[in-house]
């Protein structure tokens, strides 16, 4: 198995429809308040957000229905006051809701048009995404989407998609759609080596220095090293945003001391979001994600001494191996395979 596209993503989880509803909870009985309960009463808020978390799997909002959402009694009697029976329906004339009610003083009651708006802002996200990934040329001959995790579970969610996309793919939705990230993971750390192959997400690399080029290189990086001018803070670049790289690869490169009399070499790992980055201070890079620093004791031979660095490239993670050939010192860090800058 290989993947064909880089990992994408963004804030387009069902956690994103709990916020939402918080948020709508907060528009109807008042931001204090809510805040209030939820900590006075966390096991019972929990209950609450459990109960809409079940209720939004549901169809009752397509089907034009309203879904009910059990009120905790401590809940009313803090958001409330003396009365309860009317106050949704106040509130909700404010907020510019026109279907939400508090029935027998005990059920949120959203209508169909409420309900779908706490999905809309997360299901028009993905939607935009995934059309724009199947543009790109790399996937144009996806025939097949499959709906997995948690929040795929939704039945507004399924519906939006195959609404948007069974013309051009057949969408499929597994048994059990909740488990099938975790079924997943499983059956690949079981077999780890089923994917071959994988593409790389964004830029990875490793900080040094090089001899200065005025032509090429920006003055304000240059530094004077026992007499020799250098450029700092190089992205020495290991593999490309949108490479291939197989699972098992490793790539490796040759390094000596900027000093003479350095004891050790230490490697800053970063990714950027440019293909072409230069310098490890551009925009486009991220914090570091990873130190590796190995020991060179014996400093006789000046700075004719080669730091060998291999970067294997395993299932999920990378692997940075530095080692001093004179000494024989080696030391090891792990990388993320799906950090982003």
């Amino acid at each position: 198995m290989k993947e064909i596209y880089q990992v994408t993503g963004g804030a387009y989880g069902g956690i994103y429809v709990d916020e939402n509803f918080e948020k709508l909870l907060e528009n109807l009985f008042g931001i204090g308040k809510v805040k209030e309960y939820r900590i006075k009463f966390p096991a019972e808020w929990l209950r609450l957000m459990n109960d809409f978390e079940l209720k939004k799997r549901g169809r009752r909002a397509l089907d034009r229905k309203i879904t009910r959402i059990t009120l905790p009694r401590n809940f009313l009697e803090m958001v409330s006051g003396p009365s309860a029976s009317d106050l949704a329906t106040r509130l909700s004339k404010s907020c510019n809701l026109h279907d939400v009610e508090i029935y027998n003083d005990e059920y949120l009651c959203l209508g169909p048009e409420t309900m779908k708006s706490l999905f809309d802002p997360v299901v028009n996200g993905i939607i935009r995404h995934m059309r724009e990934l199947l543009s790109k040329p790399a996937v144009k001959n996806v025939s097949c989407l499959f709906m997995v995790g948690g929040f795929a579970e939704s039945v507004i969610l399924q519906e939006a998609i195959k609404t948007a996309f069974r013309s051009r793919c057949r969408v499929l939705v597994p048994n059990s759609a909740g488990i099938a990230v975790v079924q997943g993971a499983t059956m690949f750390g079981q077999k780890p080596t089923i994917v071959t192959s994988r593409v790389m997400a964004t830029t990875y690399g490793f900080r040094t220095h090089t001899n200065f080029d005025p032509k090429k290189h920006d003055p304000k990086k240059k530094v004077v090293v026992e007499g020799v001018a250098k450029c700092k803070d190089i992205f020495d670049i290991v593999v490309k945003e949108d490479d291939v790289v197989e699972v098992g690869e490793t790539k490796r490169f040759t390094r000596s001391p900027l000093y003479s009399d350095q004891k050790g070499a230490e490697f800053l790992f970063f990714t950027s979001t440019d293909r072409n980055v230069k310098y490890t201070t551009d925009s486009s890079v991220g914090p570091s994600i990873g130190t590796l620093v190995v020991d060179s004791p014996d400093t006789s031979k000046g700075k004719k001494r080669d730091i060998e660095l291999s970067i294997f490239f395993g299932g999920t993670e990378i692997k940075a191996t530095g080692v001093d050939e004179t000494s024989g010192k080696a030391a090891t860090v792990y990388l993320d395979f799906l950090t982003k800058s």
